[in-house]
């Protein structure tokens, strides 16, 4: 459920940044962006549940696979053209269904922890307003990260990623330190992700946050796996 709880929170540093860097237009870079499913929350009105009515109930407007069916279903809901999304995963298919729907501009289907960026990608990334992510952390590292800012990093863009619970953003926030760029943790924007899925899961997930040092109270106490919100930006420009 992350990414529409993050939703009003991305909004919100989008507002922000737009005031301090005096921008209309945004460029977002979705760090693990996989079906495009951030674009599609921040690009139109729809929230999660609206997404998951479509796709799965008999007859929902994207239960067929007819990708004209689901163009036409995003631009009815008038997709916002003052947000430009590229998606960077290593899933060529998810990001090629989000490209033919026209939730993303461009898409880099590459696994970053393991090879560097190509020119033609790093041209896809150049000039960014804002890097984000809601899930990838701890699958890819500060080594995707690294790559991805630096390939945009003449425009300085800001970073606000969520990190689930039992993996450190640690890693990640020192390696933007070498591009000059200050993290906060922001308590206050901490979310729900989803439920535990087993009893076992939650028993290693408790012994991993133990393990780090991270306070367990909420999933000790609700059934959920939180997510940490995290904004990196120039010193004196975010939150």
């Amino acid at each position: 459920m992350l990414p529409d709880r993050a939703k009003p929170i991305f909004e919100r540093i989008f507002a922000d940044y737009r005031r301090v860097r005096n921008k209309t237009k945004l460029k977002i870079v979705d760090v693990g962006c996989s079906y495009g499913i951030n674009a599609a929350l921040l690009r139109t009105d729809l929230d999660l549940d609206d997404l998951y009515a479509a796709y799965l109930a008999p007859r929902g407007s994207l239960s067929r696979r007819q990708d004209i069916e689901h163009r036409a279903f995003f631009r009815s809901h008038g997709l916002r053209d003052d947000i430009q999304f590229v998606g960077v995963d290593p899933s060529f298919r998810a990001v090629r269904y989000a490209l033919d729907l026209g939730l993303l501009e461009a898409g880099v289907t590459a696994d970053l922890e393991t090879r560097d960026l190509t020119i033609k990608e790093r041209s896809a990334l150049a000039d960014a307003d804002i890097l984000i992510s809601t899930g990838c952390v701890g699958y890819a590292t500060e080594l995707t990260f690294a790559r991805v800012y630096e390939a945009s990093a003449t425009s300085r863009p800001w970073v606000v990623a969520f990190a689930v619970h039992r993996f450190s953003y640690d890693d990640i926030a020192a390696a933007l330190r070498g591009f000059s760029l200050e993290t906060r943790h922001v308590e206050r924007f901490r979310q729900r992700q989803r439920r535990f899925s087993t009893s076992t899961e939650r028993q290693a997930i408790l012994k991993n946050m133990a393990k780090l040092g991270m306070e367990d109270r909420l999933e000790r106490t609700t059934g959920y796996i939180y997510a940490s919100c995290y904004i990196s930006a120039p010193p004196g420009e975010a939150l």
